[in-house]
């Protein structure tokens, strides 16, 4: 007897009448832009509650990723809530690695918690992308003088000097590390400085003093 020829049907064929899922539909530019209006002014009022739960929908009704997580990050931040705050950051740098604001965003939830090591981790994170960013040098000079690193202090607020060479700040703490790391003549000069324009800057007059002492 002949054996019939096996016929080789595609399984697709069995599929063709079933029902095939509709794509979701894109998000509604004008939806989303009404529930970040309504987040802004739940902050404005100062409602971080609200403004954060607004922000929570817009997330999940396909609003940009990294906008969404960025805004959280600030509204966290403003609400008190650091080490969440830091993690929305955290995230929102992973999404968009190159922004300054969500790596400013880290440098101010680490300062918030007085989170050394994390404050000098974001710092660097922010000069890797800036490398005189004024924010990040300032936070890297505070740090290093308060762990006496002076050398290194003096090194942070004179890059600072290069691009703000009027910041009172920046003065004063090239000043003083200069001073503290046994440089009085350059310590001297920028209190000099300082005081010309700012005559009633905090202990401005001591270190112009004790400068003036020490390097005679």
């Amino acid at each position: 007897m002949r054996r019939l020829p096996v016929l080789l049907v595609p399984l697709v064929a069995f599929a063709a009448g079933a029902p095939l899922s509709a794509p979701p539909a894109p998000p509604d530019p004008l939806a989303l832009g009404k529930i970040f209006a309504t987040s802004a002014k739940a902050e404005k009022n100062k409602d971080y509650a609200a403004a954060i739960s607004a922000m929570k929908s817009y997330q999940q009704r396909g609003g940009d990723p990294f906008i969404a997580t960025l805004r959280l990050g600030w509204l966290l931040y403003q609400a008190g809530q650091f080490a969440d705050a830091a993690q929305a950051y955290h995230q929102a740098a992973v999404l968009n690695p190159s922004s300054l604001n969500a790596l400013l965003g880290s440098l101010n939830a680490a300062q918030a918690m007085l989170d050394i090591r994390n404050t000098a981790r974001a710092a660097d994170a922010v000069l890797r992308v800036e490398p005189n960013n004024y924010r990040a040098l300032m936070a890297l000079g505070g740090l290093h003088s308060a762990q006496k690193g002076y050398d290194k202090a003096s090194v942070d607020y004179s890059r600072v000097l290069v691009n703000y060479p009027d910041d009172p700040d920046a003065l004063s703490g090239a000043a003083w590390s200069s001073l503290r790391a046994g440089d009085p003549a350059t310590a001297h000069s920028k209190f000099t400085i300082l005081l010309e324009i700012n005559p009633d800057y905090p202990q401005a007059r001591e270190g112009y003093d004790l400068s003036a002492r020490h390097d005679r």
